[in-house]
């Protein structure tokens, strides 16, 4: 994933939005009719079986609903629970900047080298696609919410879906994504 901005460094390009929801909307319609995913070749190592699908950047949020001390949290039902102590009470999706975001076949990992994070798909509790927004909202167990914007964050949403559910979008959701990419551009930078 070299080459990857780590920090957001500008706008998204149109050629790089069209580019985007062109995937997306080809590959939903082929996940549609039983197709999956085509694997590329490894940026990252990947475990025994794990396949990787992409790579790129993208803004990443992460939702909290206060500031939390979390060296004080403990492990419990299956998560974790956090019991610091508020030092505000300001709540919401505050910005982690552009970060690289490599889909594979079991997890989700944002950034690249030391740095790196990886979800675990057997950890997704919830997935809230917003393709016309170019955004996701995905809800790990024992983490913070997350959400990912940018040209490929459709695309990406219907990997993961095509992955976990065998369909291009989750239970429940089906976006009309059927507006051409060149008038949703706007939105995307």
């Amino acid at each position: 994933m070299t080459g990857i901005p780590s920090q957001q460094t500008g706008r998204y390009t149109e050629d790089q939005t069209v580019a985007g929801w062109r995937s997306m909307s080809l590959l939903a319609r082929f996940v549609q009719r039983g197709g999956h995913p085509a694997p590329v070749t490894p940026t990252l190592r990947l475990e025994p079986g794990e396949k990787q699908y992409g790579a790129f950047p993208a803004d990443v949020s992460a939702y909290f609903s206060t500031d939390v001390d979390y060296s004080s949290s403990i492990f419990a039902s299956g998560g974790f629970f956090f019991t610091g102590s508020s030092r505000e009470s300001r709540g919401g999706w505050r910005p982690q900047g552009r970060q690289a975001v490599t889909v594979t076949s079991q997890r989700l990992v944002l950034g690249e080298g030391d740095g790196e994070q990886a979800y675990e798909f057997r950890s997704l509790i919830l997935i809230q696609p917003n393709p016309l927004d170019w955004s996701v909202n995905l809800y790990f167990q024992g983490a913070q919410p997350l959400m990912l914007r940018g040209p490929w964050i459709p695309w990406t949403t219907v990997v993961m879906s095509a992955e976990l559910y065998g369909s291009p979008w989750p239970p429940g959701a089906v976006p009309d994504v059927e507006i051409p990419a060149r008038t949703r551009y706007e939105s995307a930078r």
